[in-house]
């Protein structure tokens, strides 16, 4: 598998947890806009993985949505799109 191929199943696995987390806590996208110091529009393409947010803006993200990024990792691996390491 490619890094594009990771990368952009990567961002389709984040797009799609920030929607349903957000959902999930009945919070708007202004509303989540407001706590990371985004605009709604920027949210909006977070969700639906027009854009990536930056690192700075993911970590907010996964406080104020309480999900991690090894959530993340794990649905890719299980999705086959990336191998888990042998310890």
């Amino acid at each position: 598998m490619s890094k594009d191929q990771v990368s952009q199943g990567f961002s389709l696995v984040v797009s799609r947890k920030i929607r349903e987390r957000r959902r999930d806590a009945g919070m708007s996208q202004r509303t989540l806009a407001s706590h990371l110091g985004v605009t709604p529009a920027a949210v909006c393409y977070y969700e639906s993985g027009s854009r990536t947010p930056s690192l700075n803006v993911l970590i907010k993200i996964i406080c104020v949505l309480g999900f991690s990024l090894r959530d993340c990792i794990e649905t890719l691996e299980a999705a086959g799109v990336v191998k888990q390491k042998k310890r």
